[in-house]
């Protein structure tokens, strides 16, 4: 067998050529991705989490409500009504200011005599910040509290309280509102009953002495009487107790 014939069987045993296969060659427009720096074993990265979402908006919302509320609260004390200077004096209220020091205040205390033959004055100091509401509560209830000096009575039946006073210099006028043992406690008669009203009276006339009306109350309401003989349901004027 010849060369040439040799050359024409292996030439017919290879058959036609293959068609190129994936692994063979790769399309020219094909973008090789870079081979991966990770070391085996190290973990994934995880991408970063967005800040803020509900939860930023959430905090947001609480800080805006802290702040309104603070604004009103403020809001609101400033705009709360203060009692004036000078004007009201209620129950429990110290007289002596917090931040100061009060100075004191020389009153003078109206007392019937034992014997019902007169009455007598008594000296007295009381706490005082200049106004009037609180001066007149602080003149009541040492009044209250009976006397010092021999010789004179308390015209107050055992209890007795001065629970608020109020003082208006504009139409010269004053409130004074005592407990109920005022009427309770009052042992009767128009000698007692005179004795009693003298007492508050003269004093208020002592110590603010341009005051030309004065209503008293019993637990926050007039009362027709003390004891059955003098009416007490309208103003007194307290200089004519003088």
């Amino acid at each position: 067998m010849s060369d040439d014939h040799l050359d024409g069987e292996h030439s017919s045993e290879q058959g036609p050529p293959s068609e190129p296969t994936l692994g063979d060659k790769r399309p020219e427009n094909v973008h090789r991705r870079p081979p991966s720096t990770r070391r085996a074993g190290s973990p994934r990265r995880k991408p970063p989490r967005r800040s803020g979402g509900k939860g930023g908006r959430i905090w947001v919302w609480i800080l805006i409500l802290v702040l309104l509320g603070a604004g009103g609260w403020y809001g609101w004390r400033m705009l709360e009504p203060q009692i004036e200077e000078g004007e009201f004096a209620l129950p429990g209220e110290d007289l002596a200011p917090v931040t100061a020091p009060a100075g004191d205040r020389a009153v003078v205390l109206v007392f019937p005599e034992w014997d019902a033959s007169g009455y007598v004055t008594e000296e007295r100091q009381i706490p005082s910040r200049d106004r009037g509401g609180e001066d007149l509560l602080g003149l009541m209830k040492v009044l209250c509290q009976g006397p010092v000096v021999s010789g004179a009575v308390s015209a107050f039946p055992r209890g007795t309280l001065a629970l608020s006073a109020f003082y208006n210099p504009e139409d010269r006028s004053v409130v004074i509102d005592f407990s109920q043992e005022l009427v309770t406690g009052h042992p009767g008669g128009s000698a007692a009953e005179v004795a009693t009203l003298t007492s508050i009276l003269r004093t208020v006339a002592l110590n603010f002495p341009d005051t030309h009306s004065c209503t008293i109350l019993v637990d926050g309401a007039q009362v027709e009487t003390l004891a059955g003989h003098l009416t007490m349901d309208r103003p007194f004027d307290p200089r004519r107790w003088l």
